[in-house]
């Protein structure tokens, strides 16, 4: 390996050099962009060069020229680190570089990128780097992912939202668009839940009623004991047959009754497309509090799975013939489609 290591905010950390490579430290659950190649969804991969355009402005005032590969640039969520900065054969124009990455990601869906012009304008040297992350640049780019959002109540699930920027929000349903592990968020219908039948109103407090209480003082003319007789017998079995009526009602609607899901779990949907394609996914990392043990098989999609906790997922997905895909999924959150392309 050659060349000088080169150190920043956004760079791996440089551990060890020998003689044939460089020893980096690999963030725990980071995975490279390689696996995302023409199927990376539009919303992250404008956050994705954004981020990549700031760290390479960076390395660029220090001097150093980095033309980025997706092998060697990883993501975990919103963060993301470039590996290999400093070698020589990585050493090239990062304007060019960076609009090749992103073409390369978006694959056919390029065409409708939000940054697709910028980056164009940066690769024929009319704009610096600087305009991908500054701040009239990003209100335009704020505005042009408005213009393409459909007006749907809700959006997937906003990975690249800050949640320091804006107030929790309730959940809001998922909307018709779609995100490409080809995973692509679809519309979810309701829960199934019942819906329990209306409580009967009562008058409200300090209304007088519309007569007033007549107490009448008379002598009784009953006893003043109750007085017992035995039942007759006709009229026992006909109690009798009535309580094992009622009975047999009870369990009647007891076995009828639809299984309602069970109570504090997460259940997600899993489509193929086409839906004649079978596709395993395995569990490999789980967020904090879940009981969830991780290298198990969850399904095979097409299918349901049920998550304990709320939170990020790290999921493994093989498809026979192809190479497995690595995704994060966010819980909880609208069905995800397979693409088999």
């Amino acid at each position: 390996a050659q060349g000088v290591p080169a150190l920043g905010e956004g760079v791996l950390p440089f551990l060890e050099e020998t003689p044939e490579a460089w020893v980096l430290e690999w963030p725990i659950g980071a995975v490279p962009l390689s696996q995302y190649l023409g199927v990376a969804d539009l919303e992250r991969l404008e956050h994705w060069v954004r981020e990549m355009a700031r760290i390479l402005a960076s390395l660029k005032a220090q001097g150093v020229s980095h033309a980025p590969i997706p092998e060697l640039c990883l993501v975990k969520g919103k963060r993301v680190w470039l590996a290999g900065v400093g070698l020589k054969e990585l050493s090239g124009e990062p304007e060019k570089a960076l609009a090749a990455l992103a073409r390369a990601l978006a694959g056919e869906r390029y065409p409708e990128f939000p940054l697709r012009e910028t980056l164009e304008r940066i690769e024929a040297k009319e704009d610096p780097l600087e305009v991908l992350f500054s701040e009239p640049a990003h209100a335009h780019g704020v505005q042009e992912t408005e213009a393409l959002t459909p007006e749907t109540p809700g959006q997937e699930d906003r990975p690249l939202q800050d949640a320091s920027s804006k107030p929790e929000e309730e959940p809001r349903l998922p909307s018709a668009s779609r995100k490409v592990l080809s995973v692509d968020p679809v519309p979810e219908a309701s829960n199934g839940q019942e819906v329990s039948p209306t409580k009967e109103t009562t008058p409200p407090e300090g209304k007088t009623p519309s007569r007033p209480r007549v107490i009448r003082i008379e002598e009784p003319e009953e006893p003043p004991f109750t007085v017992v007789e035995p039942p007759r017998p006709r009229r026992r079995t006909l109690l009798l047959g009535l309580l094992g009526a009622v009975v047999l009602l009870g369990l009647a609607l007891l076995f009828l009754r639809p299984s309602s899901p069970s109570g504090g779990g997460y259940v997600m949907e899993f489509r193929t497309d086409p839906p004649t394609e079978r596709a395993e996914v395995y569990l490999l990392e789980v967020p904090e509090g879940s009981r969830m043990t991780p290298g198990q098989l969850l399904l095979t999609a097409p299918g349901r799975a049920e998550f304990d906790q709320k939170g990020v997922y790290r999921l493994r997905i093989r498809v026979p013939g192809r190479d497995p895909v690595d995704y994060l999924l966010e819980v909880p959150g609208p069905p995800l489609v397979i693409k088999v392309r």
